[in-house]
């Protein structure tokens, strides 16, 4: 018998209806699945006594708050079927599928939701196309191929709420995307509380870059922001490359605590050092994301090949941004390009 744990009868005009129970489908990492806070808000707010619940991989099973009371974790070792049961639990009634993945798709039909929402890609991709179209009972027209302006991330996954009852205009208020978060306190975020932060990961090694430049590179964004203190903010898988990076920056600066490492975080734990600083420098990470939908401001660095296209699709939503165009490492681009990120931070703080 399937349950209603997620689905009730309410009373309206006289006659019994289904409460909304609406399924987010997303099986990728971090970034791409903050991207849909936004939609998932806009479905709220169209349908305030609606339940969710969301099909995560376990990279993003994390990022989610209790808003979403329902988390179903999808293993790509395991066949979809095996989720059928969890899911008709759910009682779903609307299903967004945020993802291109076919598995996404046969998860969404396996949830039993009368309406399904998802990407199709026209004669571009005919065969994937027609099956697409097949597994959705409200197809959205995705190009197949990147495009020069390319609308941001955030209204493309919106375009899929819209279309099972979310209206205009996209929800843009870190007040209300925040509460989508499981951002948690921790000793770190007390450690990171007013300080300027610097997500580092190995995207910033692009362009010959190495921990040296880096370190001269956040030690002169550091001063030149004014700032009074910074931390280095890392995962565990880029702890080595952090430790390289706080190594060389000068030793006055590490020996006072002006600039200290927090890294090795659970995912929620790393959501509320975000929160926590008073402004972000990151490459074009998921970080850059969930930090604007807390209402950080973000100075956002996109490679220089293809930085307008990719700055248009992937610059923070919420709060306030600068996006720079990070140049190839050279001699002495350490200082120029420091010195624009420490005034991109002044204006956007």
């Amino acid at each position: 018998m399937q349950s209603t744990s997620m689905l009730c009868a309410v009373r309206c005009g006289g006659q019994m209806t289904e409460r909304e129970a609406i399924l987010l489908v997303r099986l990728d990492g971090i970034s791409d699945a903050a991207l849909c806070v936004p939609a998932l808000e806009g479905l709220r707010r169209a349908f305030p006594d609606a339940a969710f619940g969301a099909v995560c991989s376990r990279a993003n099973a994390a990022l989610f708050s209790n808003v979403i009371s329902r988390i179903h974790v999808y293993d790509p070792a395991q066949p979809e079927v095996s989720l059928r049961d969890e899911l008709a639990e759910g009682a779903y009634t609307r299903a967004l599928i945020a993802t291109e993945e076919v598995a996404g798709y046969k998860l969404g039909s396996l949830s039993g939701a009368k309406r399904r929402a998802g990407f199709w890609h026209g004669l571009q991709k005919p065969f994937k196309s027609l099956w697409q179209r097949s597994q959705l009972t409200d197809p959205v027209y995705r190009p197949a191929a990147w495009v020069n302006r390319p609308e941001h991330e955030v209204v493309t996954m919106y375009r899929l709420a819209a279309v099972l009852g979310a209206h205009d205009p996209v929800p843009c208020e870190a007040s209300a995307l925040h509460a989508w978060l499981n951002a948690q306190a921790s000793a770190a975020s007390e450690v990171a509380t007013g300080a300027l932060g610097f997500q580092i990961t190995p995207k910033l090694l692009t362009g010959g870059w190495g921990p040296t430049a880096l370190a001269r590179l956040v030690t002169i964004a550091f001063e030149s922001s004014g700032s009074r203190r910074a931390v280095l903010v890392a995962s565990a898988h880029d702890e080595a490359l952090a430790c390289s990076v706080l190594e060389n920056v000068p030793a006055a600066l590490r020996d006072a605590g002006r600039i200290r490492l927090v890294c090795d975080l659970a995912l929620p734990q790393w959501l509320g050092v975000l929160g926590s600083v008073a402004a972000l420098v990151t490459p074009d990470t998921g970080a850059a994301h969930v930090a604007g939908m807390q209402g950080l401001a973000v100075v956002d660095l996109f490679d220089e090949d293809g930085f307008e296209r990719l700055s248009q699709q992937w610059h923070p939503w919420a709060g306030a941004h600068r996006c720079l165009a990070k140049p190839p490492w050279r001699a002495g681009v350490e200082s120029t390009f420091g010195q624009r990120i420490g005034h991109a931070l002044l204006e956007v703080t």
